[in-house]
C-alpha cells in the first residue's frame, strides 16, 4: 500500500522524459497503451519539447510522482473547448507501483482538473479489447462503458475492438 501523502501530481518536466522513454520501450506496457513500435529517445524528446514550447495546446501532461520519483503519467489530449470534452490517458510505468492506488489517485486529480478548472463536460478514452485490467479499473473508478468500437484499430497485426469509456461532469463528486 502506498501513502497518499507521498503522491504528487505535477507538470511533466524534461527530466521525466528518459524515465518515460523506458516505459515506452517496455513490451508489456507498450502493448497495453497502444505503442506499435517505440520512438527513439531523441524522437520522444523532440515531441515533448514541442509540448514544453506551447505548440500542443490541446494536450495537458502530468507526472505521477511517488516519494520524489516519477512512476507514471496522466494526460488530457484532444482538448475540445467548443464541445467541452477531452480524451484521457494514464500509465503507471513503474511496475512496482501498479495496482497500489496511484492510478485512482491520479485519475481523480485529472477529473478534478478537467471538471473544476477547465470546466469540461466529459472525459473519454478507449481501451483495447485485451486490456481487461484497464477495463475493470475504469469501471471501478466510475467511468461508464459507452460501447465497443468493433475492429476499430489495426494494432500489432490485427484489427482490434476498442472499448470506449466516459465520465461526465455531473457524475463527478468532489
Amino acid at each position: 500500500m502506498v501513502l497518499v501523502d507521498s503522491i504528487k501530481i505535477r507538470q511533466v518536466l524534461p527530466s521525466d522524459i528518459p524515465i518515460m522513454h523506458k516505459w515506452e520501450c517496455d513490451e508489456e506496457i507498450g502493448k497495453l497503451v497502444g505503442i506499435e513500435s517505440p520512438r527513439t529517445l531523441e524522437e520522444m524528446t523532440n515531441g515533448y519539447n514541442q509540448y514544453f514550447e506551447g505548440l500542443k495546446p490541446t494536450l495537458h501532461l502530468f507526472t505521477i510522482e511517488y516519494a520524489g520519483h516519477c512512476v507514471g503519467r496522466v494526460e488530457l489530449g484532444n482538448l475540445d473547448t467548443e464541445n467541452s470534452h477531452a480524451a484521457f490517458g494514464i500509465v503507471i510505468g513503474d511496475k512496482s507501483f501498479q495496482y497500489k492506488g496511484l492510478g485512482s489517485f491520479a485519475l481523480n486529480h485529472l477529473l478534478q482538473y478537467a471538471f473544476n478548472e477547465l470546466k469540461l463536460t466529459k472525459l473519454y478514452g478507449e481501451v483495447y479489447d485485451f486490456n481487461v485490467a484497464s477495463q475493470k479499473f475504469l469501471t471501478k473508478v466510475g467511468f461508464k462503458l459507452d460501447g465497443v468500437l468493433r475492429k476499430h484499430e489495426f494494432f500489432r497485426g490485427s484489427h482490434r475492438d476498442m472499448y470506449q469509456y466516459s465520465f461526465l461532469s455531473e457524475e463527478f463528486v468532489n
